[in-house]
């Protein structure tokens, strides 16, 4: 149980910010956006050591992000996804079973993690484009619920 509150969050970071990010405040592109820890509340959840996301399309139809994170425990993902903005579940590369999908039309996301926990997030992004601030409830397969607010800067 222990080891899934690690991947969670890891994997939250991987695919629910990059869904997120995609929304009617359109990141510009390319940009590369990384995990502001300290301005972040995990919710009581595992924190992440980091996260460091690329955008590389972000129209009102179409996304592709690629995203590297490292959990609690060190452990680095990397992942991608390329898609439409219209709200349809996609698969995650390098996430066997992760699905992703999120709307330009309310800056949402939702995703399914491979252990069937789930994910629903709007995103704020400021009005210079440089900060983007995420809310996400993470319900896990278990049931518990963390509410996250996540702060990303633009470093590129």
């Amino acid at each position: 149980m222990k080891r899934v509150l690690y991947v969670v969050p890891a994997l939250l970071m991987a695919v629910v910010v990059p869904c997120a990010m995609a929304a009617h405040s359109h990141a510009p592109t390319p940009s590369t956006w990384e995990l502001n820890t300290s301005g972040s509340d995990f919710g009581g959840g595992p924190a992440m050591k980091s996260d460091r996301m690329t955008i590389l399309t972000d129209t009102d139809k179409w996304f592709k992000w690629t995203d590297v994170s490292v959990d609690g425990d060190g452990k680095t993902y990397k992942t991608s996804w390329s898609g439409p903005q219209d709200g349809t579940m996609k698969p995650i590369v390098g996430m066997p079973g992760g699905q992703a999908g999120f709307k330009t039309e309310d800056d949402s996301s939702h995703w399914v993690m491979p252990d069937g926990s789930t994910s629903d997030s709007t995103i704020v992004m400021s009005e210079d484009k440089k900060k983007a601030t995420l809310t996400v409830t993470v319900k896990t397969k278990d049931g518990k619920e963390y509410h996250q607010t996540l702060v990303y800067d633009r470093v590129k």
